[in-house]
């Protein structure tokens, strides 16, 4: 895949790409998901924590009663099987519908707020992730090497999402048969900053390459709850950054990922000097 246009190419006026987009519509589906969804969830998720509470307190009294051979029989699977795990599944779907709400949201959200454009230090900024996940990595024992990172220019609470995301997917994608291994590497190109984010995991086959990317596609929603729009939300800051993403992969031997920051503005205002 080509890089984005070269940096000659790159211009936009400051004002317009730093400015939100709203309209009624946006505004009327936010509220939706974040109040008129939200809400009935939230009173399940609680529903199903005093049945399981309810069900322990069953489950003792059932010892505690000296009950009759006859009532035990049909009542003992009721009790310790069939009740807990229908309460279980049940919360594992009101999760796994209330990941998707966040996710929908944040989702929807990345096309209202405006960019706060700056120069970032990723080598800082990907150090921070790391040491962030460094719990999560040792337990997993993944080794993770960061190359010199060039700097680039966006908007650092979205920047550092993208690759929050991505090493966030590379470690869940790991394959336990061997050492997990990520490496965060860089360079410029045209103008641009080139991101890699490589792993040794369980790799995606070709077919799959653009669904991955896609928020309601099979394979963005995981039915083991997980949130599901990781790699879409990555391809929607991108996107505002007006960079680009792509993928290289072999299954059983991993995955990269490549993403493309300016590493510049060229404000067309008369207002600021070129980065």
């Amino acid at each position: 895949m080509e890089p984005p246009n070269p940096l000659d190419d790159f211009s936009f006026q400051r004002k317009g790409e730093s400015e939100a987009v709203s309209s009624p519509d946006v505004d009327l589906l936010l509220r939706v998901i974040s109040q008129d969804l939200r809400a009935p969830m939230a009173i399940i998720q609680d529903t199903c924590q005093k049945l399981t509470m309810e069900c322990s307190r069953l489950n003792e009294l059932f010892e505690e009663e000296a009950l009759s051979g006859q009532a035990r029989g049909p009542l003992s699977p009721l009790v310790t099987q069939d009740i807990p795990e229908a309460v279980r599944r049940i919360r594992v779907e009101v999760d796994h519908v209330s990941c998707i709400t966040s996710g929908l949201l944040q989702f929807v959200r990345l096309g209202q707020i405006g960019l706060q454009w700056e120069g970032l230090d990723v080598n800082q900024l990907v150090i921070g992730i790391v040491t962030s996940m460094e719990r999560q990595l040792k337990g997993k024992e993944v080794m993770v090497r960061i190359e010199d990172l060039p700097d680039c220019m966006g908007d650092e609470v979205l920047v550092t999402q993208v690759f929050a995301n991505l090493i966030d997917n590379a470690q869940k994608y790991l394959d336990p048969a061997r050492p997990g291994e990520i490496i965060i590497s860089g360079k410029t190109m045209n103008g641009w900053s080139v991101y890699a984010v490589g792993d040794n995991g369980i790799g995606i086959v070709a077919e799959d390459h653009a669904g991955i990317f896609e928020a309601f596609s099979r394979l963005a929603l995981k039915p083991e709850g997980r949130q599901g729009f990781g790699l879409a939300i990555v391809r929607r800051i991108i996107d505002r950054h007006q960079g680009n993403i792509e993928i290289e992969s072999t299954p059983g031997q991993g995955s990269t990922f490549r993403v493309y920051f300016p590493r510049a503005i060229i404000v067309e205002e008369g207002d600021g000097e070129e980065g």
